[in-house]
């Protein structure tokens, strides 16, 4: 890796951007900074992809608005092209039912993420809620006290129908951390995860495939297009970031980013909240038309 962007005969870029804690911040808010920094990368030619653990179904109208190439999402179950899907690897129905059953065995709520939508049982809003205060509140939230379900996932579907064949990645409310750990024994062949706040402790466990990971994703997508490794640039700042970071021809960590994830990037930019991404795309000479030739952002 370097510290400025790979020179190739067509100086374009294929710029990957993580979301949560790299292009919004930890509440939620999309900078103008980074819409129209995206917006002037674009139209200087490079692609952009968002590269997040977030589902397609949790990708809301506000980001696709920015005008994007695409995205890799499920931390790399999924990619997307000029909306046409390159890799969509999901939990098997058998799979899905094993966990469900699992979940409600140890009496946990969950959710289910699908590129189709949000699905959850009709308990999840009042089982969910001390957790999903807890997560808002961690993200800075002043109205986390007040905050149900329907503010944070509004179009989650209740339903007892939650073995599905189209499950990319099913989150639980943790009841202590027992679970995590019973969750790994039970599925040695699954990923488990878990997540929550801003330096808070885990609210919630995940269970998603194995073998999804951003880098392999990174890898789909460029040889689609015909592009390596060098002639991209990474954006993250969580631990599941370092992978593409060091994998890219040029590796930034925002500056809100863990230690780890800054010692595995060539460039350290701004904290999130102070513009980070815009000030990177800026030094790295990402926003500049040049004379080869803009092209239109649809």
């Amino acid at each position: 890796m370097s510290a400025s962007p790979a020179s190739t005969a067509s100086n374009r870029r294929i710029i990957f951007v993580d979301v949560d804690g790299t292009l919004v911040t930890y509440t939620n808010e999309l900078p103008q900074s980074a819409v129209t920094a995206i917006r002037r990368a674009r139209a200087a030619g490079h692609r952009v992809y968002l590269t997040t653990g977030r589902s397609r179904a949790e990708m809301p109208a506000p980001l696709w608005d920015i005008g994007l190439d695409g995205m890799i999402g499920g931390n790399g179950a999924y990619v997307e092209d000029d909306g046409h899907v390159l890799l969509h690897q999901h939990l098997s129905r058998e799979q899905c039912g094993r966990i469900v059953d699992w979940l409600r065995t140890r009496r946990l709520t969950f959710y289910a993420e699908a590129n189709s939508g949000l699905y959850a049982p009709p308990d999840f809003p009042a089982a969910s809620r001390t957790a999903l205060r807890a997560y808002a509140a961690g993200k800075g939230r002043a109205d986390a006290g007040d905050l149900e379900a329907s503010d944070i996932f509004p179009d989650l579907v209740l339903t007892e129908e939650l073995v599905r064949e189209d499950v990319n990645k099913i989150s639980f409310v943790l009841s202590g951390p027992e679970d995590v750990q019973a969750a790994r024994r039970a599925f040695p062949d699954l990923l488990v995860g878990t997540w929550g706040g801003r330096g808070h402790e885990a609210l919630f466990g995940d269970v998603a495939l194995s073998a999804a990971n951003k880098v392999e994703a990174i890898d789909v997508l460029l040889e689609h297009l015909g592009a390596s490794p060098a002639d991209a640039v990474a954006f993250g700042d969580a631990i599941v970031d370092i992978g593409m970071l060091r994998h890219c021809g040029v590796g930034v960590a925002m500056g809100n980013a863990a230690p780890e994830v800054k010692q595995a990037a060539d460039l350290v930019t701004d904290d999130v909240e102070q513009d980070g991404l815009a000030h990177a795309l800026t030094r790295l000479g990402l926003t500049a038309v040049t004379p080869a030739g803009p092209r239109e952002v649809q």
